[in-house]
């Protein structure tokens, strides 16, 4: 059994195989937002047993392997790091990093601390596109599903949204007080909150811009110029569309009550 074989089994083969039982199982009897939650636990099961089999066989981690691939490109002379470290060092930045080496341990325990964000926003992403995609081959095969709400539609449950918001918060006052060894869990936990209300944020501006008539066209370009423009305000928007429920208020205020 080769390392190819054991990737296509887990990475690819393994979370189609779970979501599709899942979904065969479940799909009529849990909401949309609990089939995506189980989707990710899925993708995410198959990676960390991955990984697994991974340091088994070959007796590092996958990280490992990248990690050290990643200092062989910095020290081999593949890169010019002089001339990285001199543009750093024209910004004021990294001073006191005079190697290759250096710079190269630096990024490396950089990404590591985005190593569990990393794995738990990709789990969501994957997860959910496999879960959209094999929810539509069920219908087309008759079978029978719960509806998948528009995307203007979605939203977090109340309490499980306040609850990352709490959540968030306590990391900050967390980070705040200096606690050793809490980088990883700031990082972790603001980058997945942050993405959660993102793709909220993103909802909610979808939804504003389809209320107001806007053609198809010309609100995915609109759209995808706003997330560029104004991507770091997209968190923002999706939790005071959660705290505020903007979205129901503009409803009530100017669907129902022209209707």
């Amino acid at each position: 059994m080769n390392l190819q074989f054991v990737s296509g089994f887990f990475l690819i083969a393994l979370p189609i195989v779970l979501i599709v039982l899942q979904a065969w199982k479940l799909g009529k009897r849990s909401d949309f937002y609990e089939n995506i939650l189980l989707s990710s636990g899925s993708v995410l099961l198959s990676i960390l047993l991955y990984l697994k089999v991974y340091s088994m066989r070959t007796g590092q981690s996958a990280f490992d392997a990248v990690w050290n691939s990643f200092r062989q490109v910095l020290t081999s002379g593949a890169v010019n790091t002089d001339e990285i470290l001199s543009r750093y060092h024209e910004l004021g930045i990294f001073k006191n990093f005079t190697s290759a080496q250096q710079l190269a341990d630096f990024m490396i325990q950089q990404m590591k601390q985005a190593v569990p964000a990393s794995l738990l926003i990709y789990s969501i992403v994957h997860g959910a596109f496999l879960f959209l995609v094999i929810c539509f081959i069920m219908k087309k095969s008759g079978r029978d599903m719960r509806p998948i709400p528009a995307f203007a539609e979605w939203k977090l449950p109340r309490g499980m949204g306040f609850g990352l918001i709490v959540l968030l918060l306590i990391t900050l006052f967390g980070s705040w007080m200096g606690i050793p060894n809490f980088e990883v869990v700031y990082s972790t936990v603001t980058a997945l909150i942050s993405f959660l209300f993102m793709v909220l944020g993103l909802s909610a501006l979808w939804f504003f811009l389809k209320a107001v008539r806007i053609p198809f066209v010309f609100r995915l370009l609109l759209a995808v110029f706003l997330y560029l423009l104004l991507g770091f305000g997209l968190p923002l928007l999706g939790i005071l569309d959660h705290i505020f429920r903007l979205r129901k208020r503009y409803r009530d205020k100017f669907i129902l009550n022209k209707n």
